[in-house]
């Protein structure tokens, strides 16, 4: 990535992350167990048992996310969290350590990781052959990393 994509990354607000930094260092956590396993987490098993308190959503009061179902609100707040961590990544080890969240019923990852990815400019094919080039490497190199170093 280019020194303009990163700082792109770095500029970018991050509300969700900000307001609750214990639950982006559990969601590290979580990712970095799957990365050293070399395996992949469903988006809700991620989340599965994660409690966040924000003073701006639910009054403040603890919430765990889909529960009972996922909201617009808990998918935005995820996707947050999965952001700044792939921020965090790519300036520790130059991967998107998101890759290896995937959505159970595709087992790839969402739309989202791939407006991420757009957004960064790092791939410009839709192409679903170059995508799954694109998502395999960056698996491999989130593996390969958390093998190799703590998060």
């Amino acid at each position: 990535m280019t020194d303009s994509k990163l700082e792109k990354l770095r500029s970018k607000s991050w509300p969700y992350s900000e307001a609750d930094p214990s639950a982006l260092a559990e969601i590290g956590r979580r990712v970095a167990l799957v990365g050293r396993r070399k395996d992949l987490i469903h988006y809700s098993k991620l989340a599965s048992g994660l409690v966040l308190r924000m003073a701006h959503v639910n009054d403040g009061e603890p919430f765990e996310l889909g529960v009972p179902e996922w909201s617009d609100q808990d998918r935005a707040i995820l996707g947050d969290l999965l952001g700044r961590l792939s921020l965090e990544s790519y300036q520790r080890g130059a991967f998107l350590a998101t890759a290896l969240v995937t959505s159970k019923g595709t087992q790839e990852p969402s739309e989202g990781f791939w407006n991420f990815v757009d957004e960064l400019g790092l791939l410009t094919s839709t192409s679903p052959t170059r995508r799954l080039m694109f998502w395999t490497q960056q698996v491999q190199l989130a593996h390969a990393w958390y093998a190799n170093n703590a998060w």
